[in-house]
């Protein structure tokens, strides 16, 4: 066929075939209006979506002088009544200016976690529930004036809340309970699984309760539960706890309400009376 092609050609010369190659070798129009159209196309679905990045925010040195004096009194480090060092020594061992210490004991203060006395300098305060209520600092520690408060609250809610969840309990719930009961149990060697544990107990009845006013108060409070149970453990121990959480569960499986409010106010009423006995 070559042959042909070329004897067709012989009569123009070279130029004549160089035209005929073209032809069968140069992609026809609408051809090459498909490729590029697929290859934009290509581009496109590749390009990623950037519409959701936002710009990087920096933290300026009086946010991180800030954030670093709130960590050192949430841990402990400057506990309650403690007088803070100059601003001079604390620009000194920052490594900023007095002007960004200044800034950070401003906003310590504002949030209720500093006071400053005029001529004296300042000073640590003790964090109260509302402070962690409000979302403003966790409740890291709380002091035994404050823990009274606590447990006034939950005398106010948890009697309540036991007694809807032994209306409302089906066969999943109580499973959940006896799950719960038993890590209680296990945790009986270390103060803070069980603390946390028991606090789960305690939620999980909000849950059953299937009241969602009632729930998000729990949420709402979850911090300072979670403070008041470790220190209650950490003073009294975990047998009475058991005990306790035991016989609520039993009339819980039982359907017995009214019990199981009365064993819930009963044993709030008894941390509480302890509480204060040991404060006087």
């Amino acid at each position: 066929m070559l042959v042909a092609v070329l004897q067709v050609y012989s009569d123009t010369g070279t130029t004549g075939i160089a035209a005929y190659l073209g032809k069968i070798t140069k992609p026809a129009a609408p051809y090459n209006n498909f490729t590029q159209g697929a290859a934009e196309l290509m581009i496109k679905d590749n390009n990623p979506n950037t519409t959701n990045i936002k710009p990087i925010q920096r933290v300026n040195l009086s946010d991180q002088v800030f954030e670093q004096m709130k960590s050192l009194i949430l841990k402990g480090d400057w506990a309650p009544g403690v007088r803070l060092p100059s601003e001079n020594n604390l620009a000194d061992l920052f490594g900023v200016s007095r002007i960004t210490i200044r800034q950070g004991i401003h906003r310590l203060v504002a949030l209720g976690l500093a006071e400053t006395h005029p001529g004296e300098g300042t000073y640590i305060c003790t964090l109260s529930p509302g402070q962690s209520i409000s979302g403003l600092v966790p409740a890291a520690y709380l002091s035994d004036d404050n823990m009274l408060s606590v447990l006034e609250f939950r005398k106010a809610i948890e009697g309540y809340t036991a007694e809807l969840a032994a209306k409302k309990a089906d066969a999943d719930d109580i499973a959940r309970l006896e799950k719960i009961y038993a890590e209680m149990e296990k945790a009986k060697g270390n103060l803070e699984s069980f603390s946390e544990a028991d606090y789960r107990f305690h939620y999980e009845l909000a849950v059953i309760s299937r009241n969602t006013l009632i729930l998000e108060s729990y949420n709402l409070t979850s911090e300072v539960f979670r403070s008041a149970m470790r220190t209650i453990a950490e003073k009294y121990g975990n047998y009475e706890g058991l005990y306790n959480h035991r016989s609520m569960l039993d009339s819980i499986i039982a359907k017995d309400a009214e019990k199981c409010r009365a064993l819930m106010t009963q044993h709030i009423d008894n941390t509480y009376a302890d509480l204060v006995m040991n404060t006087d």
